[in-house]
This record gives structure tokens, C-alpha cells and sequence, in this order.
């Protein structure tokens, strides 16, 4: 699906009548997780579906929003990511549990389960024919527990406090399934959860193997150093299978990297002059740049520009 197809999707939903909404507790039960089908009232349940169409129309209403490629994520604010990697993060196959009519939920027991064990919530949203499931990562912040002092309004002037446990459910998406595709509305949740920080390190040993395949860097090791920072991962990762780069000759990288007006002094090279020597975290950054092909030459204006964002046309 295109952008434009996804957003007719999620529009068809948010405009028919009767949205039926199922949540679903994503718990931790010692070394794995477990679903647990939340049992909300009928008129709950209607505040949570007005606010789930509304973060759904600010997608949809999102003229600056990009479709791109998990594996080319790029920096930019407003962006709707595929899940295009080969490895998945576990808690994806959720999402499969909770389509499969072979599967009989049971629900979550105030008895039994606790709320302090929320890792995160799945919503199917619309109905059988016609629906999209979202992925919410527990935030701390909306689990307000027993034992502590919350003041609420009570008479007039006067406050109160309770104290029950409860759960707020902000109408965040993080991720969301259309179909048979994953998609990332918030990117930051995966980096600081579940394995996807160590699919993102597999993804950036396998860019660490291309380049050395290049022979381009006399101390390819220091990439190798900095692999565990997930943000210098994350840019690493994505070079191996998106830059046009590596379908290059060393002797055109290297002579473009000398003739150019940055680059040409922002690296060191060794004793014969055939390889770069990154001996600065700067040289290293500057150098992913480079094998991202982020710099780019204006033909109307004659200018270089950096710019980690590329749309073909």
C-alpha cells in the first residue's frame, strides 16, 4: 500500500458507524509474556474509540507525513515507517494471536493478573471485515498505583484522594498492523525496547562486513566499537541494504572524497593514501554520511548540501 492507500484505509474506519474496539493487556509472566482481553464497559469504551479516531485523523490529515522504508529511516519528524527488516521483534507475533479466531483470550483478573505487570496494550480496531490493530508501549507515567496520594476534585473548594489503582489509555499508536504490514508511528519506542535494539546491532554488523568488503578504511574496527550506541547503530544498520554506494569502485569513492570541499578535510588517510582513517568520532559520523550518499550537489544552484533525506523521482 501506498500512503495514500493507507490513509483511505484508516479513513474508512474512523467514518463507519458501530467501530467495535477490543484491548488487549500485553503482561509479563517470568521470562515471557502473556494476552489478557481487557473487559471494558460500553460507554468507556466509546470515550477510548473517539480518542483512537482522533490520533488516526492526525495521520491522516498529515500533509507533511513520508512513507518510508524502516531499513531508510532518515531523520526526518513526520514519517510513517514499513517494517521491512528480516527479523521481527517478538512481541509482533501478538498480533497474530489476537487475528487468529482459533484463539480463546481469557480476560484480565484483577484476582489474578496485575497491572503492574503491563509491558503494553494491542486495540483491534473496527470490525471484521474492515480494521487495523494498534500497539501501545506501556509508559509509566499512565499507571497510577496504590499507595501513593492522588488528589482529585471532591466538594466545591475541596479536594479528595483515591486510592485504587488505575490505568490511563492516552489514544497513543505506536505501532500499527494494516492488513498483512506492520507500520511504525513511533520509532523511539522501538530503539529503547524489546530485541529490536539487538536486531538493529545485527543489522549493523552486516553493514560493518559490506564496507570491509570495500577495503575503503584502514581502521574499520572503530565501527565496530560504537556499535552498542543504538542512535551511530541505527545509521549503520540502514546503509547495508538502502545506499547506492556499495555498487561503486573504491577509486570513485575515494576520488570523490578527495575533490569534495567537506569531506576532503574532514579525513585523515593512510600512509600510501588508498584508505580513510577514522580517528575521531566526527570522521566516523562524517563517514556514514558519505556511504549514505547524503551529500548532494544542486544543479540549480551549484550548491553542496548535506541532507540525509532522499526521495527518488
Amino acid at each position: 500500500m501506498n500512503l495514500e492507500e493507507i490513509k483511505e484505509k484508516l479513513h474508512s474506519i474512523c467514518e463507519m458507524e458501530g467501530i467495535g474496539i477490543n484491548v488487549y493487556f500485553l503482561l509479563k509472566a517470568e521470562n515471557n509474556y502473556v494476552l489478557k482481553r481487557a473487559n471494558i464497559i460500553e460507554n468507556v469504551k466509546t470515550t477510548i474509540i473517539s480518542s483512537y479516531k482522533n490520533s488516526l485523523n492526525s495521520i491522516i490529515q498529515n500533509e507533511d507525513l513520508a512513507l518510508l522504508n524502516l531499513s531508510a529511516a532518515d531523520d526526518r519528524i513526520h514519517a510513517f515507517y514499513k517494517y521491512d527488516l528480516e527479523e521481527t521483534p517478538g512481541v509482533f507475533n501478538f498480533f497474530e494471536e489476537i487475528t487468529n479466531p482459533q484463539n480463546q483470550i481469557p480476560y484480565f483478573s484483577f484476582d489474578l493478573d496485575e497491572l503492574a505487570d503491563l509491558e503494553g496494550y494491542f486495540v483491534y480496531f473496527g470490525d471484521h471485515a474492515n480494521n487495523v490493530l494498534f500497539y501501545r508501549k506501556q509508559m509509566s507515567v499512565n499507571l497510577f498505583k496504590q499507595g501513593k496520594i492522588y488528589l482529585i476534585k471532591g466538594h466545591e473548594t475541596q479536594f479528595t484522594s483515591i486510592d485504587e489503582e488505575f490505568l490511563r489509555i492516552d489514544g497513543k499508536i505506536d505501532v500499527l498492523k494494516i492488513e498483512a504490514v506492520i507500520y511504525i508511528n513511533n520509532i523511539d519506542i522501538l530503539e529503547r525496547h524489546y530485541e529490536f535494539r539487538n536486531i538493529i546491532i545485527n543489522e549493523a554488523t552486516a553493514s560493518i562486513e559490506n564496507i570491509s568488503a570495500l577495503q575503503i578504511l584502514e581502521n574499520i574496527e572503530v565501527l565496530s566499537e560504537r556499535i552498542n550506541d543504538v542512535a551511530f547503530a541505527r545509521k549503520l544498520s540502514k546503509i547495508s541494504t538502502t545506499s547506492p554506494v556499495f555498487q561503486l569502485p573504491k577509486e570513485t569513492i575515494m576520488n570523490f572524497v578527495r575533490g569534495h570541499l567537506t569531506l576532503g578535510h574532514e579525513f585523515r588517510y593512510s600512509q600510501d593514501g588508498t584508505k580513510i582513517l577514522l580517528d575521531t568520532k566526527k570522521s566516523q559520523n562524517f563517514f556514514l554520511r558519505l556511504m549514505n550518499d547524503d551529500f548532494l550537489h544542486s544543479q540549480l544552484t551549484d550548491y553542496d548540501y548535506v541532507t540525509p533525506a532522499k526521495d527518488k523521482l
